[in-house]
């Protein structure tokens, strides 16, 4: 085990808007993981996931609060992208800031996240 896996203790399941119709011709939209290729799910993807300090702030005259994160997994050849969200320890996270160069040698991604907000949606 490298220093680097040591530190990716959290499991983390990246997750796609897919638009179809309900059974009246209407139309719905789901959340469902992202497969990397017909047989690798992104899930329970290896990662670590550092949260910060929470903030909390007024929209539409309520109370709404959002948490700040940090994600970290190793790389793997499907580009992350910000329409997408996180699923972790029961949390949904939007995802923010994913880096335009790979500046690892491809080794990780590192990207930011906030939760709390819209769930991802």
């Amino acid at each position: 085990m490298t220093a680097f896996s040591q530190h990716l203790i959290h499991r983390i399941t990246f997750q796609e808007q897919v638009e179809s119709k309900d059974s009246e011709g209407y139309p719905t939209v789901e959340w469902e993981t992202v497969w990397m290729d017909s047989e690798t799910p992104l899930s329970e993807i290896p990662a670590e996931v550092l949260t910060g300090p929470g903030r909390e702030f007024q929209q539409s005259g309520q109370t709404q609060a959002d948490i700040a994160a940090r994600i970290r997994c190793m790389w793997f050849p499907v580009q992350i992208k910000s329409s997408w969200r996180v699923l972790w320890d029961g949390m949904v996270f939007n995802i923010h800031g994913i880096p335009d160069t790979d500046k690892t040698g491809r080794r990780e991604y590192r990207f930011k996240c906030t939760a709390g907000l819209n769930d991802g949606q």
